[in-house]
């Protein structure tokens, strides 16, 4: 690195006079070591197609603190050549810490959906106990002739609701499919 400017101690703990020719550390030496390879590779990759990079990745500061932080660059050409690589690196700890929340309520919300998705399933379950229960109720009223006939009324009601209740519960199940989150 030849220039830096900005708040490179509050981030990193580290001063530009001791990042600067790597007189203390280097840029690639702070940045952790399970990062290093995928960020060469997406900077390397964005360099071959002349495009701009952004990547987010973890430094260890001077305290050994580890911190996300985003970069965000490009290489500068002249004449077809490149001459340097700029950019700006800042720190990404909100940004990390919403898309750890984002994770969690995703992962909350799948458990959810199976949780609905399986009480739908009960009450599925439970509405084609209901139309049995239906079918038996009218086969015994038809028995009773004129006596049974209240009791007919009875299991077509049963039945009707057993039968929007199975829509309801097809349609809960549905819906849920539809919206999961992959």
């Amino acid at each position: 690195m030849e220039h830096m400017e900005g708040a490179l101690h509050s981030l990193t703990g580290f001063d530009i006079d001791e990042m600067l020719g790597n007189r203390v550390t280097s840029w690639v030496g702070i940045t952790h070591h399970d990062d290093v390879d995928r960020v060469f590779a997406e900077v390397d990759t964005a360099i071959e197609r002349s495009e701009p990079w952004d990547v987010a990745y973890r430094i260890i500061t001077r305290k050994k603190e580890t911190v996300w932080v985003r970069e965000r660059g490009c290489a500068v050409f002249e004449d077809g050549q490149m001459v340097y690589l700029q950019g700006l690196i800042v720190s990404a700890a909100a940004e990390r810490l919403l898309s750890m929340k984002l994770e969690d309520l995703v992962t909350k919300t799948k458990t959810a959906n199976k949780e609905i998705v399986a009480l739908s399933s009960q009450i599925t379950s439970s509405v084609k106990q209901l139309s049995m229960l239906s079918i038996n109720a009218r086969i015994e009223a038809a028995r009773s002739g004129e006596a049974g006939l209240g009791f007919a009324v009875v299991a077509d009601e049963m039945k009707t609701l057993a039968e929007e209740n199975g829509r309801l519960a097809g349609h809960i199940t549905e819906k849920i499919n539809a919206s999961e989150v992959t």
